[in-house]
């Protein structure tokens, strides 16, 4: 389901942040409280703003009773921004799940990581290679739109925490990916109503391959959000990644 419009204007796009992080992650900071990340995102001009914590296996996060507890929260708060409750749901293998299909169904918006290949409950690919790990993300995602559970696709490619691989290495493994199979992985997505996030840490660590990212997905007419995967309350800011979106996609 798609939750913005369709858009390729950058300045459009980073008016929303559909990639955050509350106190319910482990991995974010005490700041990170709900209404503390509300009024940031009032400051830092967000229309549309995405709560997506974590939901994996073994974290012991409740994700459907704090999607309750927060939307009961949410009905107190009077805000300008559109305030999502959602999830970052884990497809951590091919056809492999970490929440139950009635969770998915639940909260209003699935964020699905398929790249945490550095969780030790994660497959991994038979090849070890560069390649092989591109195929298998590949494989992670389009078994995951043959089901309708996803809502958007959190930092899609990235190779960020394959600390395994060095930078020439990963690399290596985003220019295996050819635009053919680049195209043809994001139709499918936008076919099952699934979005493409523009991960700010990503695209900046390896824009020559999300500026062809962009365009092929551009060119194939899908859905991007953009999310800065934020942790803290200045990283739920937009504007400056908008900045650098910009100057790559010139």
């Amino acid at each position: 389901m798609f939750l913005t419009e369709k858009t390729y204007d950058i300045d459009e796009l980073c008016r929303c942040n559909m990639h955050t992080h509350s106190v319910f992650s482990k991995c974010s900071k005490p700041e990170m409280a709900f209404e503390e990340m509300i009024k940031a995102a009032e400051r830092f001009g967000i229309e549309t703003f995405a709560l997506t914590d974590h939901s994996d296996l073994y974290d012991e996060i409740n994700s459907v009773g704090n999607y309750r507890k927060l939307k009961k929260r949410l009905a107190k708060i009077d805000t300008p921004v559109r305030v999502i409750v959602g999830a970052e749901m884990s497809a951590y293998g091919i056809g492999k799940f970490a929440e139950p299909y009635r969770i998915d169904k639940e909260i209003e918006f699935c964020n699905y990581s398929c790249v945490h290949y550095h969780l030790d409950y994660w497959e991994q690919p038979k090849d070890r290679s560069p390649k092989g790990y591109a195929e298998h993300m590949i494989a992670v995602m389009s078994a995951l739109f043959d089901t309708d559970r996803a809502d958007s696709i959190a930092h899609p490619f990235s190779p960020c925490k394959m600390k395994f691989f060095n930078v020439s290495e990963k690399e290596e493994m985003l220019r295996s990916i050819s635009d053919t199979e680049l195209g043809d992985i994001m139709l499918k997505g936008e076919n099952a109503g699934c979005a493409w996030e523009l991960h700010k840490s990503s695209v900046l660590c390896f824009p020559e391959f999300y500026k062809r990212f962009f365009f092929v997905g551009k060119e194939a007419g899908v859905h991007f959000t953009v999310g800065t995967d934020a942790h803290r309350l200045n990283d739920i800011n937009t504007a400056d990644f908008a900045v650098e979106l910009k100057k790559m996609m010139r």
